[in-house]
C-alpha cells in the first residue's frame, strides 16, 4: 500500500469520526491503516458476484 492510500484511509477514518460513525469494521480498518497497523482484513479474500452465481 503506498502513502497516496494510507493517506486516504486516514481522511477516511477522520471523516467516520467526524460523523459519529465509528461502529463499523469500515472505520476499524481505516483507523488501522491510517495508524500503520495491520490491515484487519488483510487476511480476506473478496468474493466476486460471479463466483456466486458460479456456485448456484
Amino acid at each position: 500500500m503506498d502513502q497516496t492510500e494510507i493517506n486516504n484511509w486516514a481522511r477516511i477514518a477522520v471523516d467516520c469520526e467526524a460523523a459519529g460513525e465509528t461502529d463499523s469494521v469500515f472505520y476499524e480498518r481505516a483507523r488501522a491503516i491510517a495508524l500503520g497497523e495491520q490491515d484487519p482484513l488483510a487476511g480476506f479474500s473478496v468474493i466476486k458476484s460471479a463466483d456466486f452465481a458460479q456456485a448456484a
